[in-house]
């Protein structure tokens, strides 16, 4: 009975872990939203790889829940000056792996592109025009480590006037409506940075991967914007 009921909390703890982590992170995307995604906004994400936190968030939530389970089973620790010093450099060492990660985020509105990051938290603001290249495609049949990306996973990366990078089809939040939805969005705004001259590299390599987990409506969006020059 001792060993079924250990299996029991073992399954129920771990159960607990994963809501809360998913909790967690929606909580996170509910606070960039209100702090950082102004009302004119047509298009935000959580930029990657800060997007994939919620991995370490899991990891810290198991070893909390290890910690207490195993606890009666360890010795109470003295302690000492060293201990202090070390966790207090834990402690702030994730205050500030938090903020980078909680800053990550970049908006599109309809006249403008927001990037915030820990080194900016007020956002560096640049025009359309500062776009200096687009590239968009779809990713192809090859090893991808977990919680990074996924065959058939469509990108949309512009490049920014100061070399900044950035994925606007990866960790997108905000919209309620399927018009709303990132590939439609991006449609849009791809046509305009076209009529705008700013230079594109697209390719159809992979496309026919984006059927194996979207629906058509979406998949034509894609297809929309990969043939667009």
């Amino acid at each position: 009975m001792k060993v079924a009921g250990r299996v029991l909390v073992y399954i129920l703890g771990s159960l607990l872990v994963l809501i809360l982590s998913f909790s967690i992170f929606i909580l996170i995307g509910f606070f960039q939203n209100t702090i950082f995604v102004p009302d004119d906004y047509i298009l935000w994400i959580f930029k990657y790889p800060y997007s994939r936190f919620i991995v370490i968030i899991v990891i810290y939530l198991f070893l909390v829940f290890f910690y207490f389970f195993f606890r009666k089973h360890r010795k109470k620790a003295q302690i000492t000056r060293k201990r202090k010093v070390l966790l207090i450099g834990f402690i702030a060492a994730n205050i500030i792996g938090f903020y980078i990660v909680f800053s990550s985020v970049t908006v599109i509105t309809e006249e403008k592109i927001i990037d915030y990051s820990f080194l900016h938290p007020q956002g560096k603001k640049y025009d359309f025009n500062d776009v200096v290249k687009i590239e968009a495609g779809v990713r192809g049949d090859k090893f991808y480590l977990p919680f990074t990306h996924n065959r058939g996973d469509f990108y949309y990366k512009i490049q920014l006037s100061d070399g900044k990078i950035i994925d606007l089809n990866d960790e997108a939040g905000g919209y309620e409506d399927e018009d709303e939805h990132p590939t439609f969005v991006l449609n849009k705004l791809d046509t305009r940075l076209i009529e705008i001259g700013i230079t594109k590299e697209s390719s159809m390599e992979n496309f026919h991967y984006t059927t194996e987990s979207l629906d058509r409506m979406y998949t034509d969006q894609i297809k929309s914007i990969l043939e667009r020059k």
